[in-house]
C-alpha cells in the first residue's frame, strides 16, 4: 500500500501537447531572430564613419582592428559596421561602386552576400549563448538571406550611376591580406538621397 502510494505520487502525468510545446519553446528560431534584427535594430546599430574607416585600416590596420573591429576566437577576420553617404560611380554584375568623401571607394555587394559580417560586427550574437554552433551559424545565413531579397533588389533596381545615397553596413577585414581596392560591403540600409 505505502508502495503503491509512492509510486503513485511520484508519476507526474502531462498533457502530450504541453509537452511538444515546452520542446518547440527550445527550438531556436534563427528566422524570426534574424528578422526582429533587421526590422527593429539596424536603425539605432552603432556605425562608424565610412570614410574614417578607410583612412583608418590604410593608416594602421593592426592597431585600429584591435580597437574598434569584432572578432571571434582566433580569426584574423575583423568585422565592423559602417555607414556613410556616398555617389554611385560604377554599377558592375556583382557589386555597385561609391564614392565617399575623400575619395574613398567602397563597393556595395549586389550578388554574392555570405558569411559572418552582419552577425559579428553588429556583436547581436555570442557563440557562448547557444548550445550548438549550427543555431549561431543559422544567424548569419538568415541575415544574408534578408540582405539578399529584401535590401539588394530595390537598390539594384533603382542604382544609377552619379545617385547620391547614404549606406549602413557590414564590412570584413582580413588583418593578413587587407583589400587592395575598396572593401565590399554587406548593406543593411541604403536610402536615395533625392
Amino acid at each position: 500500500m505505502i508502495l503503491g502510494l509512492a509510486l503513485y505520487n511520484s508519476v507526474n502525468i502531462e498533457p502530450l501537447d504541453q509537452i511538444k510545446k515546452s520542446k518547440n519553446d527550445l527550438i531556436f528560431n534563427a528566422v524570426s531572430y534574424a528578422s526582429d534584427f533587421m526590422s527593429n535594430k539596424i536603425e539605432t546599430l552603432p556605425a562608424i564613419n565610412a570614410s574614417d574607416f578607410l583612412v583608418n585600416i590604410s593608416d594602421d590596420l593592426d592597431n585600429y582592428a584591435e580597437q574598434k573591429g569584432r572578432k571571434l576566437g582566433i580569426s584574423d577576420e575583423y568585422h565592423f559596421i559602417i555607414e556613410g553617404n556616398a555617389t554611385i560611380t560604377a554599377i558592375e554584375e556583382e557589386y555597385v561602386t561609391v564614392m565617399l568623401e575623400g575619395d574613398k571607394e567602397l563597393r556595395i555587394a549586389t550578388d554574392f552576400v555570405f558569411g559572418n559580417a552582419i552577425r559579428d560586427g553588429s556583436g547581436m550574437a555570442n557563440i557562448d549563448d547557444y548550445q550548438n554552433t549550427m543555431d549561431f551559424n543559422s544567424i548569419s545565413v538568415e541575415l544574408n538571406n534578408i540582405v539578399r531579397e529584401t535590401v539588394v533588389p530595390p537598390f539594384k533596381k533603382k542604382a544609377k550611376i552619379g545617385d547620391a545615397l547614404y549606406v549602413k553596413g557590414a564590412v570584413t577585414i582580413d588583418s593578413t591580406d587587407p583589400p587592395l581596392n575598396g572593401p565590399k560591403v554587406i548593406p543593411l540600409i541604403i536610402k536615395f538621397n533625392d
